[in-house]
């Protein structure tokens, strides 16, 4: 019988895109079966520099708490405060010079999935 291998969690400092790091963190904690007292845990152990300095704000008994420990993450390194950036870049997205379709579609469809993340992928 075979265990299957645990996947190896990530670090967060900050500096990249909190939805892409959540949607991996998700993933690695699914495949692993951790509990949401083992997530919160690795989720702690995962963070560096600035993103670890929101932990100050979180009271010591709230630091096995999932949900605040993602909420605070959210609140500080979150894409939600920056729709309507997105939604204004999408509107003036032009092709640039030297620009193939497929890295303007590319593009295109990044700002698409910002602007508008709380619409289905298929919508």
């Amino acid at each position: 019988m075979h265990s299957r291998p645990t996947i190896k969690s990530l670090t967060f400092d900050g500096q990249t895109s909190w939805t892409v790091f959540k949607t991996q963190f998700d993933v690695v904690s699914s495949i692993n079966g951790w509990t949401d007292f083992v997530k919160a845990s690795q989720l702690v152990a995962s963070l560096r520099g600035s993103a670890a300095e929101v932990l100050q704000g979180i009271p010591a008994d709230k630091l096995t708490d999932l949900t605040i420990i993602e909420k605070a993450l959210e609140s500080r390194f979150g894409d939600s405060h920056l729709k309507q950036f997105y939604r204004t870049e999408l509107k003036t997205r032009r092709q640039k010079p030297g620009e193939s379709l497929q890295e303007l579609a590319a593009d295109v469809e990044r700002l698409m999935s910002l602007a508008y993340a709380e619409c289905p992928q298929d919508v």
